[in-house]
């Protein structure tokens, strides 16, 4: 890569805010989420539902929604927990099943 190139992939890149986790697998929601579904084998609702049932004030709802979408594949294989999405007229719904929970 030329000088040049650097300096646009640079420009074009987010900076990474001051005090807030990235947005990757190692995010504490995912801990937060594996505790929340631990022992349970289904949920369904909103993400500002899912975060309020989770006591999590620091997540908000719209990285909910990026951190499942982003990395529900990761979460399936390594925790068991699926995700699903879908939309009625107004609603977002996520629906979360954890597969390793005993019937």
């Amino acid at each position: 890569m030329s000088k040049a190139d650097d300096v646009v992939a640079a420009a074009m890149s987010k900076p990474i805010r001051e005090g807030y986790p990235i947005l990757n697998e190692d995010h504490p929601f995912f801990g937060k989420l594996k505790a929340f579904m631990n022992g349970k084998a289904h949920w369904l609702g909103t993400a500002t539902d899912l975060l309020t049932e989770m006591n999590d004030t620091t997540t908000p709802p719209n990285t909910v929604t990026k951190l499942l979408n982003k990395y529900w594949y990761r979460l399936k294989n390594r925790d068991g927990i699926v995700v699903h999405f879908r939309r009625t007229n107004r609603r977002r719904i996520i629906e979360i099943f954890n597969l390793r929970q005993p019937q």
